[in-house]
């Protein structure tokens, strides 16, 4: 029977390697999994261990089949899936479950498709003596590179657990966040929408009945009055023409700003808005900050944590600056001093990074920084809502009252012309 060289970990994260005999690589560490030790690698002893090497897993095993979470129709997926995934395995791994067994109790049928098949194929790699991290990475769409890359450090030190509820706690505050900037900009669109919807069944409805009432008197209206009336006679003849050219021109512009240069102009602009511009500088701040800070606790390497960052921020602008602070780091230079060369970052900011860098707690100085930047979002958004509500209600309020008092007014002046006398 074959013997393989394998390097795990114990219980109590020790790395140790040795070696195992059994009739497959699989088998092999099916064996150490049922010893309760962590598989970081399984190799052929004829063949020599590499460090850190992976084996396949054979076109006949499980593992060998294409991610599930990958595909044009891939099933739909939930956000929140990925974050209570970290958390029950953190919390299984804590009390000395094996990771094949904590794998396995993470499955559940309130799971989504989407990722209820992509854990699927990571447990069947996991069997077939993948490493956890692999796994993870053969299902992008549902785990990220940051996932990937944080779960890869933790199985270098011995520290899986601890590492899955860091980035349990890292995705619930990113989730927090985006629910409150999801919150604050809901019911501006929802007035909006219904101040809109509103406008259109007065002008569409309402005006004609009046038209047919003013006929044969056009010339003894008032003039706000004609022109509504010249608007509901165009929008109901042309109307629909209107709307269908309309919709083109959204299409066409989702899809232009889905493109590289769409997706730049897009960003820029978000940053320049008045009002909003301010809040996604700060939020693009803080995920930035919160992600890199996270990365780093976790012992990645300042390089392979600032490319991350970059790739998670969701915005073109600051992407090209993580991606120059990486240059600039390939240089020689320090975090701090690679960050002030742009705008993005406060100057206040650059000297908190200057003095944890020097006083060697980088990670934990990242990590306030980003909580003070959330608050500053989260305070800002109640502001900006503040200001936004009565503004709304205004807009609304004058729009709806301006459509009655023009349909109102010649009929005060018809009545007071028809009165003995005049």
């Amino acid at each position: 029977m074959p013997t393989f060289t394998y390097t795990a970990r114990d219980s109590s994260g020790k790395k140790i390697e040795g070696e195992v005999t059994a009739a497959t690589s699989s088998e092999a560490a099916r064996q150490l999994r049922d010893e309760g030790k962590i598989v970081l690698s399984v190799a052929s002893a004829k063949a020599g261990r590499l460090p850190g090497r992976i084996i396949p897993p054979s076109p006949g095993l499980p593992g060998a089949a294409t991610p599930a979470s990958s595909g044009l129709f891939a099933p739909r997926l939930n956000a929140d899936d990925v974050r209570v995934f970290a958390n029950q395995l953190a919390v299984m791994l804590g009390t000395g479950v094996s990771l094949s067994d904590a794998l396995e109790a993470c499955t559940d049928s309130r799971n989504s498709p989407g990722f209820a098949q992509a854990l699927d194929d990571v447990i069947a790699q996991v069997r077939s003596g993948i490493s956890f991290s692999a796994a993870l990475a053969r299902n992008p769409r549902v785990f990220s590179p940051l996932f990937v890359n944080m779960v890869k450090a933790s199985e270098a030190s011995g520290q899986l657990g601890p590492m899955l509820r860091r980035v349990a706690d890292f995705l619930a505050g990113q989730g927090e966040l985006g629910r409150k900037i999801k919150g604050a900009v809901t019911y501006p669109i929802v007035m909006t929408l219904l101040a809109i919807g509103v406008i259109i069944f007065m002008v569409t409805f309402v005006l004609p009945k009046f038209a047919k009432i003013y006929a044969g008197k056009e010339d003894t209206l008032p003039i706000i009055t004609r022109f509504l009336m010249s608007g509901s006679t165009w929008i109901v003849a042309y109307g629909l023409y209107a709307a269908g050219g309309l919709v083109i021109v959204i299409v066409a512009t989702i899809v232009y700003l889905r493109r590289p240069g769409g997706r730049l102009i897009l960003h820029r602009f978000k940053l320049r808005l008045p009002l909003f511009g301010g809040l996604f500088h700060k939020t693009y701040l803080a995920r930035s900050l919160r992600t890199l800070g996270t990365l780093i606790q976790a012992g990645v390497s300042m390089l392979e944590a600032v490319e991350l960052t970059g790739g998670s921020v969701s915005n073109v602008v600051y992407e090209e600056f993580w991606s120059s602070v990486h240059d600039r780091l390939q240089t020689g230079r320090q975090l701090s001093e690679s960050v002030s060369e742009s705008r993005l970052v406060p100057r206040s900011v650059v000297k908190m990074l200057h003095a944890g860098e020097h006083g060697g707690r980088l990670g934990d100085v990242l990590d306030r920084v980003a909580t003070h930047c959330e608050e500053e979002v989260a305070a800002k958004l109640k502001a900006v809502t503040t200001l936004i509500e009565p503004a709304i209600i205004i807009f609304v309020g004058s729009m709806v009252g301006g459509i009655v008092l023009s349909l109102l007014l010649p009929i005060f002046t018809i009545s007071k012309a028809m009165r003995p006398g005049h």
